[in-house]
């Protein structure tokens, strides 16, 4: 059986699209301006959203493409998908919101008030390394990157020690936000973004690590020897961006079905 399109669509860049009234309310609030966020560049998010939708609801993808004797699966993958990519854009929708960002100032300032009332006055300690690390991809990328993706950097200052490892899938203290850490962690595939965020670790001694089994954690480097600065092409940025985007998207519309062990996770 064919999958029957009657979603009302648009063309964008010649590619199917959702109309933009096929998007969850949110969606349409960034489309017309009233949303409180503060991306630079509104419309091509809700293009991508557009397109996004589209492309799961309706099993747009290559795996169809190229094998058409299982064209009559078009209509189960259409329904289980097109529900995912609706949850993804709901959240991320939401994610997008300024006020769902952290406030780096003000984590700053209780670390450091923290930090003298231990007796370390001005030193800088881990949590303090890691928060200006992600204030400074921040300032780097700003309201162009989810909140969440700030939020899972910044999560080892909230740990016993920065450099524990926690299996998001598995730990229970992260069950709240598994799976948008978990896909923020995993567009770092998107080279760029992640190399800026390396460089701007390596000057405070750190990296950020993140395995198979979804833990993930920072880990201590030599700084004199480690230490590296990374510049993002102009031309390319926005494309860049936009591929991490897309790439937390799909992570996320995809984490409930992807088969997991903890086995993974087992120490040796």
């Amino acid at each position: 059986m064919l999958l029957v399109d009657s979603t009302p669509k648009t063309l964008i860049s010649g590619e199917n699209a959702v109309a933009v009234s096929q998007l969850p309310s949110v969606w349409k609030d960034i489309a017309n301006g009233s949303a409180n966020v503060g991306m630079r560049d509104p419309q091509s998010y809700v293009e991508m959203a557009q397109l996004f939708q589209y492309k799961l609801e309706q099993g747009d993808i290559d795996f169809f493409q190229e094998n058409p004797k299982l064209i009559r699966l078009k209509s189960s993958f259409g329904e289980l998908f097109g529900q995912l990519a609706w949850e993804t854009l709901e959240f991320y929708g939401q994610d997008f919101q300024v006020e769902n960002y952290p406030d780096f100032d003000h984590i700053l300032q209780i670390l450091e008030t923290q930090a003298a009332q231990n007796g370390k006055g001005g030193s800088l300690t881990n949590e303090i390394k890691v928060a200006r690390i992600v204030k400074a991809f921040f300032e780097e990328f700003g309201y162009d990157l989810p909140a969440s993706v700030y939020q899972v950097n910044l999560a080892p200052i909230d740990r016993d020690t920065v450099f524990e490892e926690r299996a998001l899938r598995f730990d229970p203290r992260d069950q709240d936000h598994k799976r948008p850490w978990d896909a923020a962690l995993h567009a770092g595939k998107v080279y760029a973004i992640q190399m800026k965020l390396q460089s701007i670790a390596s000057h405070y001694g750190f990296t950020y690590h993140h395995g198979c089994g979804c833990e993930n954690h920072l880990s201590s480097i030599d700084t004199a020897q480690g230490a590296f600065d990374y510049a993002i092409d102009p031309g390319k940025r926005q494309r860049w961006i936009r591929s991490f985007v897309w790439t937390a998207w799909y992570e996320y519309a995809l984490f409930p079905i992807i088969p997991n062990t903890i086995y993974l996770t087992e120490k040796i």
